[in-house]
């Protein structure tokens, strides 16, 4: 195990200042100005160069200070701080007073400082969630452990780097087997919105049976028949069973006064983020925010899910305006979809399946080097991998 030591101890810790006010004070000049609702994006990959920026005359009247690469900021208030996102900069950036900032001596490694952080989160040091905050001494008085030599430090972050970098290279494998589908669903048929090669088209409604949702909350769970709910939704994929282990019994069933979803159906959020889709791989039973077709003859299961995706401009503009959007089941079966002969819908289904099981792959893939990266830093943090002994990744 390494020693601990505070953050003051190799660092700096500060806070960025207040956001200039007037819309004129941003501009494509200067340098970017960083807020804490940036830190999500940064971290998945958005490049700091397109956050709006400030020049030297509007930073010079904010009297705002420009914080150098490698400092490590993160929320220390609002419902920001709860998030745990920590990031390292890469250029030159102003920093919002939200953001704490950690300018590190010449005895930290950056990386190290950062994977550190990032696995023992200052979130932890929070008190109180309802009204999340930290103060700058909390801060620097917040132990993590750190090697004094700074070969050891380079060791592990490179460890952890290689790691992390793996993560990235499957999650952008991932992606692009989504691209796939979407240019394929586009080369066959074209935008089904534009119609542009002229389908029949028609209401939803008219080529699949709508299941509408049960009344009422189930008391129990204690059967087989899976409960959906949006949360098990796997966007344009599959779903086989809840992500909280729930079925409902034949009793229950009737007890909810719902009907049992055949598998093959496709199912739709109707209520908060609109338009989120899947096919089931099981008879279910769904919540009163899910919407299920069962497709007949003339129309693909694995089409109508890929062709209603690109419906959600619709959608919205269709939902109920409250607080939350809503689609009511007329509006659900009012969604236009497109009918291009069933065969050419079967070549795209069969292209489907055969991505998914090769994304499918790779989500498992995933998932192992997710353990591993979590492995890793345990071991890591723990002075397990020493410098001396080879670590493959």
């Amino acid at each position: 195990m390494f020693d601990k030591a505070t953050i003051k101890y190799f660092a700096k810790v500060g806070s960025g200042q207040g956001a200039p006010q007037r819309e004129t004070d941003f501009s494509n000049d200067g340098f970017p100005f960083i807020r804490a609702g940036s830190l999500e994006n940064l971290l998945n990959g958005m490049d700091e160069c397109e956050l709006p920026k400030v020049n030297e005359d509007i930073a010079r009247e904010y009297k705002l200070k420009l914080y150098q690469p490698n400092t490590i900021v993160f929320a220390k208030s609002g419902m920001s701080a709860l998030k745990g996102r920590i990031y390292k900069l890469k250029n030159p950036c102003y920093v919002v007073n939200h953001l704490a900032t950690i300018e590190l001596s010449d005895k930290a490694v950056a990386d190290y400082v950062l994977y550190a952080l990032r696995y023992f989160s200052p979130v932890r040091l929070i008190n109180d969630n309802s009204y999340p905050s930290l103060k700058q001494s909390v801060i620097e008085n917040y132990e993590i452990p750190f090697p004094k030599d700074k070969e050891n430090q380079l060791h592990i972050a490179s460890i952890l780097s290689k790691a992390e970098n793996l993560i990235a290279q499957r999650k952008e494998s991932i992606r692009l087997l989504d691209e796939f589908l979407k240019s394929t669903f586009l080369e066959m048929f074209g935008d089904p919105v534009r119609n542009e090669k002229g389908w029949e088209k028609d209401k939803v409604i008219t080529v699949t049976d709508c299941i509408v949702p049960g009344r009422d909350k189930p008391k129990s769970f204690t059967g087989n028949t899976p409960w959906f709910t949006t949360e098990d939704l796997n966007h344009k994929g599959f779903v086989t069973k809840s992500k909280k282990s729930l079925g409902l019994s034949d009793d229950e069933i009737k007890e909810v006064r719902a009907r049992v979803i055949p598998a093959g159906s496709v199912l739709m959020t109707c209520v908060g983020d609109l338009g989120v889709l899947s096919v089931c791989k099981e008879d279910c039973v769904v919540n009163q925010q899910l919407h299920a077709f069962i497709c007949k003859q003339e129309i693909n299961n694995l089409f109508l899910m890929y062709s209603l995706s690109f419906q959600t401009k619709f959608m919205y503009k269709k939902a109920t305006a409250t607080t939350v959007p809503y689609m009511n089941k007329t509006t659900c079966n009012s969604i236009p979809v497109i009918k291009p002969p069933i065969e050419l819908q079967t070549q795209f289904a069969h292209i489907v399946e055969k991505t998914e099981a090769l994304k499918n792959q790779y989500q498992q893939s995933l998932q192992e080097l997710e353990n591993l990266y979590g492995s890793l830093s345990q071991k890591a943090f723990r002075g397990e991998l020493s410098i001396n002994k080879a670590v493959s990744v």
